[in-house]
């Protein structure tokens, strides 16, 4: 079977984009030294809901670096843009929801596009899984409590908040991600979507798995502090200089 490639071109975000869906938005372009993690929420693109992926950096504080979110993409395309922004992002790590439509996001990844770099939870000898149910989150209750109190330790740390948001509707979407009472479950409140939460939520979690020490910053030159730093060896080496003069008398 010939695997499918894709020609697709990324470009920063500009400030007419912030509002739009239906496009990928790039905040930073990949760093070579620099590994990546890729969340999935998906939808079937006939519905209501939105597919919804997003792009991390794995550095320590983590960092959202690019999104994509659709409400009419077909699990095919939104699947192929999937694999062309994981491999534009240094082949990085794929997180996805794997209950219904995104394990066919997972099919297609493996099967159409060649890519396999996608997580895996580990599972008992006794179980015949298929090839889809092998990878990503089925975000059941409990696994959705697991991300929600990884979430929880990266924003509530004693050092601070440990990742960095650039899309505002994502940061809505966090506000109006609630626990339902009546149905006794976490996700939207009434009349709001949750597609951006799980995808970030997925994406650290795939970090968390794999991160990395903070880039080293270089000191800048100071010539302020280069000349102080000057004058005091100066004054020391006189100073000095004057403890080890010896025999010398002063008449009075």
């Amino acid at each position: 079977m010939k695997l499918k490639r894709h020609n697709y071109k990324f470009v920063l975000a500009g400030p007419e984009d912030k509002h739009r869906t239906d496009l990928v938005s790039i905040y930073h372009h990949p760093e070579a030294d620099t590994k990546y993690t890729l969340g999935l929420d998906a939808a079937t693109g006939f519905g209501s809901d939105y597919t919804s992926g997003q792009i991390w950096s794995n550095r320590v504080p983590f960092e959202q670096v690019a999104w994509f979110r659709s409400k009419r993409v077909t699990t095919v395309v939104g699947s192929e843009v999937m694999v062309a922004l994981a491999r534009y992002y240094n082949n990085a790590y794929i997180v996805p929801e794997t209950r219904f439509p995104g394990n066919a996001y997972v099919d297609n990844a493996i099967e159409k596009f060649g890519y396999g770099y996608i997580y895996q939870k580990m599972q008992s000898l006794d179980e015949s899984p298929s090839v889809s149910s092998k990878y990503g989150i089925c975000t059941t209750e409990t696994d959705k409590h697991l991300l929600i109190n990884n979430f929880k330790e990266l924003t509530e740390g004693i050092d601070g908040s440990r990742i960095i948001f650039h899309d505002e509707i994502t940061i809505y979407e966090f506000c109006n991600f609630v626990y339902i009472d009546d149905k006794r479950k976490t996700g939207a409140g009434s009349g709001f979507f949750d597609d951006t939460v799980m995808a970030a939520m997925l994406a650290l979690f795939g970090c968390s798995l794999r991160p990395q020490a903070p880039r080293e910053v270089p000191e800048e030159f100071d010539i302020g502090k280069e000349d102080s730093a000057h004058h005091a060896h100066l004054l020391r080496r006189h100073v000095e200089g004057i403890g080890a003069k010896k025999g010398r008398f002063v008449s009075v």
